[in-house]
């Protein structure tokens, strides 16, 4: 058990931080998936014993899905796709908090600034758990994520989920330097994983609570999104989303068709994240009808999530 756990590092054994975080074979480094899978289209071995295999799928597979449906060419919009087959995701309890959970940052390094409960006196070792699964990891270029960033509707959006991310800072006494606004790409692309996440539970074997979600937004190393599953078991790795993926360009289509509109309209299009008296922060439109999952699944707690984030609900 303890060799499952030399990952993690001194700095975070000793603060005794809250949760259960993944140590994934594939995320030691949060962007590690990111840079492996620029430098080769196969990656790791396709074996029974194997941690970790994925393949690029080559992008002029692309059906025009994407090019008729959204007002941008499907070459420009993502900039790889891949198929993730095996993967492996430990897991460990090393705290626990009685009011305030505490999640992993734009960067996937857990939050320790939330005060939390050791599991011991003089902890030596964490219980964790072992899963196999599956997934499938878009993309996106970064050019058309910089020309989303200039519209004038992106800014102003921007603008009033920066005000009630401050508003919250206020209310909680926090520091924005300890809880930094994580910006309006990764809002952007947080929101678009939930619709995915929905759309996809629909189109494969696996329900929505039972796939999570993994967002790198960093103007540094490039726009994505992993959506994966896992369990102690074989169950994990039987090619739900594997096979999501080969035609993921229909599933996105899809997820931004959901996106448009919300059941509860106009009452959840209404709200705004600095309104102190519905005292719902950091995020804007977002409600059980549009937007919010398992929180199981997502890895902010359901925050940060705007339903005008899609490329054509921004405009309106």
């Amino acid at each position: 058990m303890r060799s499952l756990l030399e990952a993690y590092s001194d700095r975070k054994r000793e603060t005794e931080a809250i949760g259960w975080f993944a140590d994934r074979k594939i995320a030691d480094d949060p962007l590690e998936l990111t840079s492996r899978v620029n430098t080769s289209q196969v990656i790791g071995n396709d074996t029974p014993e194997s941690d970790f295999y994925a393949c690029n799928r080559p992008l002029t597979e692309l059906l025009p899905t994407l090019k008729e449906r959204i007002d941008s060419p499907r070459e420009t919009l993502c900039e790889r796709i891949v198929l993730v087959h095996r993967l492996r995701e430990v897991v460990a309890q090393v705290g626990f908090t009685r009011f305030e959970p505490s999640y992993a940052d734009i960067d996937g390094e857990l939050n320790l600034n939330v005060q939390s409960a050791a599991l011991a006196a003089e902890p030596r070792w964490f219980p964790a758990i072992e899963n196999k699964g599956e997934g499938v990891f878009i993309s996106f270029n970064p050019a058309a994520i910089d020309i989303w960033k200039e519209t004038e509707a992106v800014i102003q959006r921007g603008k009033e989920l920066l005000n009630g991310h401050q508003t919250w800072l206020a209310r909680t006494g926090r520091k924005d330097e300890d809880f930094p606004f994580p910006g309006s790409p990764y809002v952007m692309l947080h929101s678009l994983s939930h619709l995915l996440i929905t759309t996809v539970s629909l189109e494969c074997g696996y329900s929505a609570s039972a796939i999570k979600e993994r967002v790198y937004a960093s103007d540094k190393y490039g726009y994505g999104i992993l959506l994966y599953t896992g369990s102690s078991g074989s169950e994990g790795t039987l090619g739900g989303l594997v096979q999501v993926g080969k035609r993921i360009e229909s599933i996105l289509a899809n997820a931004l068709e959901f996106g448009r509109l919300c059941s509860n309209d106009p009452v959840c299009a209404q709200h705004k994240p600095a309104e102190a008296n519905e005292e719902r922060f950091l995020h804007g439109a977002a409600c059980h009808g549009c937007l919010l999952i398992a929180e199981t699944s997502c890895e902010k707690g359901n925050e940060f999530l705007v339903g005008e984030a899609s490329p054509w609900r921004i405009e309106h």
